[in-house]
């Protein structure tokens, strides 16, 4: 979910200006060592971060220096800066302004003025169902003369999808649409759908790293919802089977 799926009374209802409640998320995200997403340059270019540290005396926030030298240099250019992450399923998010170059532990930082603001878009339109290893489906998403890729579905609902790539291969945007890409449902059959990407992080459990895609279905067909909800509902009867439900 985006600011963009919600109404402007929604968004407000979600918004926090209360500084110390914008303190402690922002230390939860440093506690926890979330990835975040930082777009800029009107989404068409992003950095991703981890935030380091918090020095209210000053009113700055530290986070950490970019993988793309070229990137770093545009993100400390742009005056309007959203980061964006989705810890435990729920998307966070806030704004900082410029971006200047720093050092934090004798290494290079990012430094910015702490948000006015912080945004967690809690609501849940659909229900959304994590996938256990045994049935998470393919996503196969086709574009042009490019190769086929074949993602791992790790979540999904009647709204849209979360899927992973081994490895950090994705060079999609938010933003992009991905038409004729198919998922596989096993005991359904196989969807084509359209999605628009939404979100876009990299997930790292132990030493394996992943590129990860929020997606949204974009003019889902009634038929295809209804393999959908099939399809949750039968994972969901096999889970509570297997738990002694």
């Amino acid at each position: 979910m985006t600011t963009q799926t919600i109404s402007a009374d929604e968004l407000e209802r979600f918004t926090t200006k209360n500084r110390r409640e914008v303190l402690f998320y922002l230390h939860q995200l440093i506690n926890d060592g979330e990835r975040i997403s930082v777009s800029f340059n009107e989404g068409k270019d992003t950095v991703l971060t981890m935030l380091l540290h918090i020095n209210e005396a000053e009113n700055m926030l530290i986070f950490d220096w970019g993988g793309s030298e070229t990137a770093n240099r545009k993100l400390m250019q742009s005056e309007r800066n959203y980061f964006v992450c989705t810890p435990h399923g729920v998307k966070n998010q806030f704004m900082c302004g410029m971006v200047y170059e720093t050092i934090y532990r004798k290494r290079r930082a990012f430094a910015t003025r702490l948000p006015d603001y912080y945004t967690r878009l809690q609501r849940r339109e659909f229900f959304r169902l994590v996938l256990p290893m045994t049935r998470r489906p393919t996503c196969i998403i086709k574009q042009g003369e490019k190769p086929v890729m074949e993602l791992s579905v790790v979540d999904l609902s009647i709204g849209g999808i979360a899927a992973e790539l081994s490895g950090s291969q994705l060079a999609y945007e938010i933003g992009q649409t991905l038409p004729y890409a198919q998922i596989e449902l096993k005991g359904v059959g196989t969807l084509e759908v359209t999605l628009e990407i939404r979100d876009k992080s990299t997930v790292q459990r132990g030493g394996k790293v992943a590129d990860r895609i929020g997606c949204r279905f974009i003019n889902l067909s009634q038929a295809v919802e209804n393999q959908l909800q099939r399809f949750i509902t039968s994972v969901q009867r096999e889970e509570r089977a297997r738990l002694g439900g």
